[in-house]
């Protein structure tokens, strides 16, 4: 009798944090890709652009459903573009930069309208760019690094109610293939590279958009590039990446005012995916599993850790009761 109570103490207390925290796959994206944009709306994740296995730029935007498990089409980039930056606000996707065939960099911005299911151009980005990463802080698109030819450690803002530009601080570090997030109100701009992925970067640096200033915080554990970022409950999760000797699994965590904590790596190690936030988890998409043009169809979801902590407080409960029923309190070791 006491090991069956001790067994499902271990089940259900120690064990709950176990099953919690993983990776899960999902269902493939059709159109095998690399150097994607993915974002969310409302519980459908868009994958936009990105190469297809030619090595073309691809002007694909395929929508997964969180909740069907299910993929569909949506309409196309006006363009075939890669490398984009792309974020959401009040129900539009905008995409802007990215390069075309032959890697020239644009300065476009086109923005996607869910409800019409069309997309219609906003005004010209002031610097045209690739390799950049894109996020909403409150009403504003913000646009930093990428490169064309050089490095660029610009960040331009996008007002969408006036659709006009304006040039911003800059950021401290230049750099290209980075991952952002935004929390509390602050972008949070990760790793990335100097060019090739030789040149990998650790750098972790917090924008505020309300005093047009940069503030340099603890670096990311694993330098890489190519990687993707996805905030989550007031701290950002950092996936892949890639250098010249493979791809990166990692999975790291920033949480600000504390640090850095690794997490499970990702099942599949790839570089240019996307990574995007549902209710309590995250999708990762999409990427190469090599250096260099690879491309593929991966989805995999992680079910975040800090959310184990209920179930090990009711596994917990659980078993207290169980050793209450069976009287084991009788015993030295439990002396309540």
């Amino acid at each position: 009798m006491i090991l069956k109570v001790v067994l499902c103490l271990f089940i259900l207390g120690l064990g709950a944090p176990i099953f919690a925290q993983e990776w899960e796959t999902l269902a493939s994206m059709p159109t095998p890709r690399t150097e994607v944009a993915v974002v969310s709306l409302g519980e459908k994740i868009f994958v936009i652009g990105g190469f297809d296995g030619s090595g073309k730029a691809s002007e694909v935007v395929e929508v997964f459903n969180t909740k069907t498990n299910s993929w569909s089409r949506t309409a196309p980039l006006p363009e075939g573009l890669h490398h984009v930056g792309a974020a959401e606000h009040e129900g539009r996707i905008y995409v802007v930069g990215g390069y075309g065939d032959g890697w020239i960099a644009t300065n476009s911005l086109y923005i996607y309208d869910s409800t019409t299911d069309t997309w219609s151009k906003g005004a010209n980005m002031p610097t045209a760019r690739g390799a950049l990463t894109a996020q909403f802080v409150h009403h504003t698109l913000y646009a930093a690094g990428g490169a064309d030819h050089i490095i660029y450690p610009v960040n331009e803002s996008y007002d969408h109610a006036s659709d006009t530009w304006s040039v911003m601080a800059e950021m401290p570090t230049p750099r290209d293939h980075l991952a952002s997030a935004v929390i509390d109100g602050q972008m949070y701009v990760i790793g990335g590279r100097k060019g090739s992925p030789d040149t990998n970067l650790a750098t972790n640096e917090a924008y505020d958009p309300a005093s047009d200033s940069w503030v340099e915080l603890e670096p990311m554990p694993t330098p890489r590039g190519g990687l993707t970022a996805s905030a989550l409950n007031g701290t950002v999760f950092v996936f892949g990446g890639e250098s010249d000797f493979g791809t990166f699994s990692e999975n790291e965590q920033y949480i600000p005012n504390e640090g850095w904590k690794k997490h499970i790596q990702m099942k599949t190690a790839r570089h240019g995916l996307g990574a995007a936030t549902v209710g309590d988890r995250i999708y990762v998409i999409g990427g190469g599993l090599s250096p260099g043009l690879s491309v593929s169809g991966i989805n995999e979801v992680y079910v975040i850790p800090e959310f184990s902590a209920a179930f090990m407080i009711l596994g917990i409960s659980f078993g207290i009761l169980l050793l209450y029923k069976f009287q084991l309190s009788r015993l030295r070791f439990f002396p309540f």
